[in-house]
């Protein structure tokens, strides 16, 4: 089973608060929240200045804590120890604990005040790439699934716009290459969902929008939601085995990255012969770089 289709099964709560609704007498407040990625999530609830509701799976000891906000928006501030990262306008927090592989914090839903309703892609779109900027600033970078090939969005002239890219259907399309911004012909030719990975330290971090156009002038203006999912990398992978699996997803891991590698060194072969570079300076995170 693929992970891709385990991990949304880890944020039930989704988008659904990113286009913040709080009612207008509340609108101005803002509340300021810190979260030690990693921390024992017991001990952060206990000392939050920010209250919690869970929603829990007793039978697969399965949580949501969701925080109450009370209508005010949150600043937000994360930190791991390779580093921070500071969000403000955040309109909805969730935490995911999967009490099976850790009571620690390893997942986080977080959803962002957009702009108003159907202001322009253009400006929905600068909004989204200063908080990649931000995110890069902060040490994140963008981040390869093992089985990708590593084609930046330097070299998007050279493909066929099509979604597969040589034989491998990626997690990162160049097209979402954190480090090159999309034309607005490019943006405009998107379905729905905008997907951008960027990594750091022990992180991964899923950058989403879903834009929704307007029906008076669809290709002018829209509302989009806009989340980041951000996911351990132990929590990443351990979600890429099948259940039976799982307790032992540690020993099995670099069998599993050695046979991503094959598939991208076998999709990166076909892109050279059609005359496509590669990132060869491409560092990937720690746990999945060869011994």
């Amino acid at each position: 089973m693929k992970w891709r289709y385990l991990l949304p099964l880890l944020f039930l709560a989704g988008c659904d608060n990113a286009h913040d609704q709080a009612p207008a007498t509340t609108q101005g407040k803002v509340a300021s929240l810190h979260i030690p990625l990693g921390a024992p999530v017991d001990d952060f609830l206990e000392n939050s200045p920010v209250r919690f509701s869970a929603d829990c799976l007793e039978a697969v000891d399965l949580c949501w804590y969701e925080a109450n906000r009370q209508g005010a928006l949150l600043d937000l501030s994360l930190s791991q120890p390779e580093g921070g990262l500071e969000l403000d306008q955040v309109a909805g927090l969730t935490m995911t604990v999967d009490g099976h592989a850790s009571r620690s914090i390893q997942a986080l839903n977080i959803d962002l005040r957009g702009l108003p309703d159907n202001s322009t892609h253009k400006q929905n779109k600068a909004l989204i790439y200063r908080l990649i900027s931000d995110l890069k600033k902060a040490g994140w970078q963008k981040y390869y699934f093992p089985s990708d090939p590593r084609i930046p969005g330097t070299e998007l002239n050279k493909l066929d716009g099509q979604q597969s890219l040589f034989g491998v259907t990626p997690l990162s399309h160049p097209l979402f290459d954190a480090n090159r911004e999309m034309s607005l012909e490019e943006w405009l030719g998107i379905p729905t969902f905008y997907d951008w990975y960027l990594y750091h330290g022990d992180y991964i971090a899923h950058v989403r929008a879903l834009r929704h156009d307007s029906k008076d002038a669809p290709l002018e203006t829209g509302v989009y939601l806009i989340s980041i999912n951000l996911m351990s990398l132990d929590t990443f992978w351990a979600s890429h085995f099948a259940e039976k699996q799982r307790a032992h997803w540690k020993a099995r891991l670099p069998a599993q990255l050695q046979e991503l590698r094959q598939r991208r060194s076998q999709a990166e072969t076909r892109a050279r012969a059609a005359g496509v570079n590669i990132e060869q300076g491409y560092t990937p995170p720690l746990m999945e770089r060869r011994p």
